[in-house]
């Protein structure tokens, strides 16, 4: 695309070559992928896809990407300068694929450890989650050809009913905890696009809210294009007065031909249209800057270092007693690896984040390669954690032409015929938006899949079906289940909850004899409209029959045996994911039982957990000697989690959200999820107001927010407070220092709290955080400058002296760093409601 060299040009000029259809076409989506561009002017369509954790390409055709860990790990390194790195990377992986903009990073709070999307977001402290996500953005943005989408604006903490809830939450709690989020990110970097959540806030969609105009434009003065989330556009007329430019995905469901005869018709002001085509123009412009032409590939080995750098960096160490790590590998210690994830790791979660690595490394691999003699290292599965049973290897299948796969028979009503027959090299067929020739919404009556599956052992399998409809579904002649599907599945329920598809039986089966299964299957019809497009599908699923207490006694008897257990354990994306929440933060019970039983049969335990939750870890804490949080740790997860089991890296990832010692602990027990109203409306109660997570009275978790162990020792001394008249900031000045023998990062954290608070106020507040890296031996002055609206406002909804805004008074408060603190008067108050 060639354009003139100011955005303000471009602008003026497209605009003025503009068609009213073709400005109506830029509000809304081109496809599934794409906003829309112009192509009588050669303006393309931009790309926008997932995540900052890996991205995807338009085609789909190649989904294999750089998997950087999951955002939940992003948080816990508390290290913008390598955020920001990782951002610049991730410019390049976009521009590679031809993707414009790269929609991320999530901004929503860890209000909840049950919210089934935290491992997408950073924290459950605003300052965290907007200093990190502004350095990620600066670093993606950098080069300039692409965006950054940072979302959901605002009030996405939970997936249940997330098309529907309502927030019910004061302005105060808005404004100090989930707005300030997203003001703290708009500080420090200019993201050039925001995407609206899904959710009301109060009592109107996000796509259509207020805070947009009133709020985002107006007091922050974002500039930026505002889009929705996907089917997240829920009006025509009020999306549009409201502020939202995009319309995400298309082909478009509110806008199209039906806003050109709006305007045609004199309902809708063209001012307002040229407005929001002006905001997609400004993106597009922003994102076809040339500049990363001609740049040469990143290598693949730097690539393969930094996402391993973020991750070492992100990973936790909860409990070392006796110093039990690090372990030696160059010893004649036999090692007992257990647990399914040494095998198949969870490096990311479930949900439109999931991206596919360009390779997986299995933990079994890596600590056998880092054995100076690999025979010492056994291993057993211990348990199964699927949560589906598996889909059914295409090789143990095989269709009418005797080839792996399926057959599938597509009807019309009145007719016993199929028409459309195929074969399909698959366990499973999809039409999702969209129906094969000669089919449509109006005469498709059902689809047939079948095929032969073949046990490789005798005994009582599991067969199983995922349908987005009623079905039958036959083994042989006879029918081994029926279910009429109600309420019907959603499209979220195909994408991300299998578990809400899957109907399963169980067939006594013979090694080697073929069985004919077959499923008819209804169309599928949602429960209700949304813009979302429908889904047919059927996915076939097996799993033979074992032993679970075979699986355990191996386990068992492994660690008996040798020196040192390394459990591999948590959650994987069938637990975590886009699209619900969890019930529980425990452990799936037979995972909980493995830990104990092996914990108790080994010499020496090392647990290794993967999520990006909370868990809760009260039945085998007190068993094992080790607990390493690994989160989701992307492609290179496995040799990060090795290296700081070995001592190559020594710990330094902290908690970015507190760990409770049980669910009902937490201080948003009785509020989350939504619940339903006797009207039939969801609402979502944030009646905890600012008490999450450490900032809650009486709340004292496991592990809170900034804890992590090290293999080495620091220590703060020399406190100093003092005030920067020309900043308006207060610098807060120490000593760290590295009194151990490894060299090693620390993460040193300001907490102010106000001693005698003219209103009610957290217990203390992150108010500024640096990581700084210290040779053993050394020390180095650290100095952090907090401007005064960050240290020491509130805000104040009371209405009174003119109105809702950010207030301090003078006061007495007191600084905390580490086990140090000493109090600072502010000697006259002040007030302001912008940025």
């Amino acid at each position: 695309m060639s354009s003139p060299n100011s955005e303000e040009q471009f602008i003026s000029t497209t605009l003025s070559q503009l068609s009213l259809e073709e400005k109506v076409a830029l509000l809304s989506g081109s496809s599934f992928v794409a906003a829309s561009g112009v192509p009588r002017l050669g303006i393309p369509n931009p790309n926008l896809l997932d995540s900052v954790n890996g991205v995807k390409s338009p085609s789909f055709e190649s989904t294999s990407t750089l998997c950087f860990p999951s955002t939940s790990c992003l948080g816990a390194t508390w290290n913008p300068r390598l955020l920001e790195r990782m951002g610049k990377t991730l410019a390049g992986q976009a521009v590679e694929k031809g993707v414009s903009v790269i929609l991320g990073p999530a901004v929503n709070i860890h209000r909840d450890p049950r919210g089934g999307r935290n491992f997408e977001c950073f924290s459950e402290d605003p300052l965290v989650t907007g200093k990190l996500a502004a350095a990620l953005i600066n670093g993606i943005q950098d080069r300039g050809d692409v965006a950054a989408c940072p979302k959901h604006f605002v009030g996405n903490e939970s997936e249940t009913k997330r098309r529907f809830y309502g927030v019910e939450a004061d302005s105060r709690t808005l404004r100090e905890i989930y707005l300030a989020a997203f003001q703290y990110l708009l500080r420090e970097s200019t993201p050039k696009a925001l995407m609206t959540a899904y959710n009301k806030i109060d009592g109107v969609y996000c796509s259509e809210s207020p805070i947009i105009k009133d709020i985002l434009r107006d007091e922050w003065g974002f500039k930026g294009c505002v889009m929705s989330d996907w089917f997240g556009t829920r009006s025509q007329l009020p999306a549009l007065y409201a502020g939202l430019d995009l319309e995400m995905p298309g082909p478009s469901v509110f806008r199209g031909t039906p806003l050109v005869e709006e305007v045609k018709h004199g309902r809708v002001n063209m001012e307002v249209i040229d407005e929001r085509v002006q905001r997609v123009l400004s993106l597009i412009h922003k994102t076809a800057d040339s500049r990363g032409i001609g740049r040469p590939p990143v290598p693949q080995s730097e690539l393969s270092d930094l996402a391993r750098l973020v991750a070492s960096e992100g990973i936790v160490l909860l409990k070392n007693k006796d110093s039990t790590l690090p372990l030696d590998f160059n010893s004649n210690a036999r090692i007992a690896v257990i647990g399914a994830a040494a095998k198949d790791p969870p490096i990311g979660g479930g949900g439109s984040a999931r991206v596919a690595p360009q390779y997986l490394q299995m933990p079994l691999d890596c600590i056998i390669s880092a054995c100076t003699d690999p025979s010492l290292v056994s291993f057993s599965i211990g348990c199964k954690n699927n949560c589906t049973i598996p889909e059914v290897e295409l090789q143990s299948t095989c269709a009418k032409n005797s080839q792996p796969g399926i057959d599938v028979e597509y009807f019309v009503y009145g007719s016993s015929r199929a028409v459309l027959e195929e074969y399909l090299p698959s366990t499973k067929t999809t039409m999702l938006g969209f129906l094969k020739p000669p089919l449509t919404q109006e005469t498709f009556s059902h689809f047939t899949v079948s095929t032969t599956i073949t046990p490789k052992s005798s005994g009582k399998h599991t067969l199983a079906i995922q349908a987005t409809g009623a079905f039958e579904f036959f083994v042989g002649e006879e029918m081994a289940l029926v279910d009429d599907m109600q309420p019907p599945p959603s499209v979220e329920d195909f994408l991300f909850v299998p578990e809400a598809l899957e109907r399963k039986c169980w067939v006594q089966m013979e090694a080697g004899k073929p069985y004919a299964v077959k499923a008819v299957v209804q169309p599928y019809v949602p429960a209700e409209e949304t813009g979302e497009p429908r889904v047919y599908s059927a996915k076939l699923c097996f799993e033979e029959a074992y032993s679970k207490d075979d699986l355990s006694l191996e386990a068992i008897n492994k660690a008996k045996s040798s020196d040192v257990a390394i459990i591999f354990a948590g959650r994987n994306a069938e637990m975590e994911s886009e699209g619900f929440d969890l019930d529980s933060i425990k452990l799936p019970e037979d995972q909980e039982q493995i830990i104990s039983d092996v914990a108790r049969a080994s010499k020496k335990t090392v647990l290794v957990l993967y999520g990006g939750n909370p868990i809760d870890v009260s039945t085998y804490e007190h068993l094992v000697d080790v607990i390493l949080f690994a989160h989701f740790p992307g492609q290179e997860g496995s040799q990060a989690i090795t290296d700081i089991l070995t001592g190559k890296v020594c710990p330094n990832g902290r908690l970015a959200t507190s760990w409770p010692v049980k669910l009902e602990d937490v201080p948003t027990f009785n509020n989350f999820p939504a619940k339903q109203r006797i009207d039939g409306s969801w609402e979502i109660q944030y009646a905890e107001g600012l008490g999450i997570g450490y900032r809650a009275d009486g709340y004292t978790p496991r592990y809170p927010l900034g804890f992590g162990l090290s293999y080495t020792e620091f220590r703060c001394t020399d406190l100093q407070l003092s005030w920067i008249e020309s900043e308006e900031s207060l610098a807060v000045d120490l000593c760290l220092a590295n009194t151990g023998k490894i060299d090693g990062h620390e993460v040193v954290q300001v907490y102010i709290s106000e001693r005698r608070a003219v209103v009610s106020r957290p217990k203390k507040e992150l108010k500024a955080f640096s990581k700084c890296w210290i040779e053993a031996g050394k020390m180095e002055r650290v100095r952090m400058v907090i401007d005064k609206r960050t240290a020491f406002s509130w805000w104040d909804n009371r209405t009174i002296g003119g109105g809702e805004r950010w207030r301090a008074e003078p006061g007495d408060f007191e600084v905390q760093v580490g086990g140090l603190s000493q109090n600072f008067v502010l000697e006259e108050g002040f007030c302001w409601r912008g940025l």
